[in-house]
């Protein structure tokens, strides 16, 4: 009998399914993988498990018997803890209470006895964390144990994972499959959420793939290929993207100068003395684990931190060091944040209007201040289109981009970022939350700019992307360049090292 069966279970947004007659079995002692496209319905599936949402119609057995969870909290109490792509920590508060945050215990239980179960645990299943830090002051593979703790330490039996090592480094990543493989050993069932076709055939038993909201297989890994998952996913072969062109010999398109990035209330700043140059028609791929100055450079370039930057940014022979971002879009530097839910997108706007936002202000979409807004329809509809957006069911392009997931989302900002105005793209995780064929797309798209003559630097904590379409390759760790490489030197080991704050002097050396 399967720990978990979820059996035909079905429900719709708007007149349109996002899980229709869907089915998962999930055998105790199992690491079981969810693949599917953007908007296949995963997210979903997992919501009505975990009791964020109701099915219209199906039903889930959890150990045998039919189950209906209300809340996460019920969900919790079954034995099932999930782990969000975004952490939900304090960073303010402990290890320790951040694990007994929410817990229910019994009044008057010494809190020497929860800290003793939690390095239990931490040993049991080699997650090791100090109980004692302050969450504020762990990397992210550190954070990323501590909520599997949290999990661990309200007894759950399942554990399901969202794009779990998105943010780790190889080595994190590493240490991450080999706690997994330890909880398959004790009994435990996995869920992954994951769109890395290497990390499905590395660390799981079997895969079930979602498409258009329909399971259409579950396979046994051992016995598939990533070419039978990418047909599986999307109906057809999808082959790897790679940069196969040299970069070509153009002009310094953006040189930075001693770049410094000061952050308010600290004393050490968040990019420290960073000079780079990338060329025409070059792609300059920025590697490191997130937080290490990578979104703080990426803003001294685009003119959002232009108050607390140091040192000098060229487009061309041009200085643009402290101008406005208007101005430099204006020259030319598009921008494609990391957080598109924040820095890209108006939630509650529609699908149209987003991708009018970056030049509202002129031709085609406006005259005289009036918005014309057959143009805007046209514009979203082609770049819908282009993009191949799923939109929320019966709405269209007047779907409001908040009821679109999230690899739309980031389809969404692409589709506007990258313009034929545009010279210079700073394109900062760019196929994050994006499945197979998207990314594919994605990158295709970046290459194309490449092609065309522009610079991109591409900001990735995916070191196959990065390995994929980079010219060369510089890494960050720490707020600091640890090395620069070109594509041929480069491999994911010696990127590995770097991230871990090794310089590429000290590789040599120790070679």
């Amino acid at each position: 009998m399967p720990m978990l069966s979820m059996e035909d279970i079905s429900i719709s947004f708007y007149g349109a399914y996002a899980n229709d007659h869907v089915n998962l079995h999930v055998e105790a002692g199992e690491i079981h993988a969810l693949l599917g496209e953007n908007g296949a319905g995963k997210t979903t599936l997992m919501n009505i498990l975990f009791g964020i949402y109701k099915a219209e119609s199906g039903r889930v057995l959890w150990n045998g018997s039919e189950v209906c969870f209300h809340s996460p909290q019920e969900a919790i109490r079954a034995g099932i803890g999930m782990v969000h792509q975004h952490f939900s920590l304090v960073n303010a508060m402990t290890v320790l209470d951040n694990v007994l945050l929410g817990y229910e215990m019994p009044l008057f239980v010494p809190r020497r006895k929860m800290r003793a179960r939690l390095l239990e645990l931490s040993a049991r299943y080699g997650l090791k964390v100090d109980p004692d830090a302050l969450v504020g002051e762990l990397s992210i593979g550190e954070k990323q144990r501590v909520e599997i703790l949290k999990a661990l330490f309200r007894d759950i039996r399942l554990l399901i994972l969202d794009e779990p090592t998105g943010v780790l480094t190889p080595q994190e990543t590493a240490q991450l499959f080999s706690v997994l493989r330890h909880l398959k050993e004790r009994g435990f069932a996995v869920i992954i959420i994951t769109h890395r076709m290497s990390e499905i055939i590395a660390v799981t038993d079997r895969v079930t793939v979602l498409r258009d909201g329909r399971s259409v297989a579950t396979l046994v890994t051992a016995e598939t290929t990533s070419e039978e998952l990418s047909r599986a996913m999307v109906g057809r072969a999808l082959g790897a993207v790679q940069n196969t062109q040299s970069a070509q010999t153009g002009r310094d398109l953006l040189t930075l100068r001693n770049i410094t990035v000061l952050r308010s209330g600290r004393k050490r700043p968040a990019v420290e003395n960073v000079s780079l140059t990338v060329r025409e028609g070059e792609i300059l791929g920025i590697a490191g684990v997130e937080g290490n100055g990578q979104k703080e450079l990426a803003e001294a370039v685009v003119g959002i931190r232009r108050g607390r930057v140091r040192g000098e940014i060229l487009l061309g022979e041009r200085s643009v060091s402290g101008t406005s971002v208007r101005t430099r879009e204006r020259l030319g530097i598009a921008y494609v944040p990391d957080d598109r839910q924040h820095d890209a997108l108006v939630p509650d706007m529609d699908v149209s209007e987003n991708l009018m936002l970056r030049t509202y202000g002129k031709a085609p979409f406006s005259r005289f201040h009036v918005f014309r807004r057959a143009q805007i329809q046209k514009n979203a509809q082609e770049a819908v289109n282009a993009y191949a957006v799923r939109t929320a069911g019966t709405l269209g392009i007047k779907s409001p981009v908040r009821l679109l997931s999230g690899g739309n989302q980031q389809k969404i900002v692409l589709a506007r970022e990258i313009s034929p105005e545009s010279r210079f793209i700073v394109a900062s995780q760019p196929t994050r939350g994006l499945d197979l064929s998207a990314s594919t797309f994605v990158r295709e798209k970046l290459l194309e700019q490449k092609r065309l003559g522009k610079g991109v630097m591409l900001i990735s904590a995916d070191l196959e992307e990065i390995l994929s379409i980079s010219d060369r390759i510089a890494v960050m760790e720490g707020g600091r360049i640890t090395g620069i490489l070109p594509r041929s030197e480069a491999s994911i080991d010696a990127l590995g090292l770097l991230m871990g704050g090794m310089e590429h002097k000290q590789q040599e050396e120790s070679k």
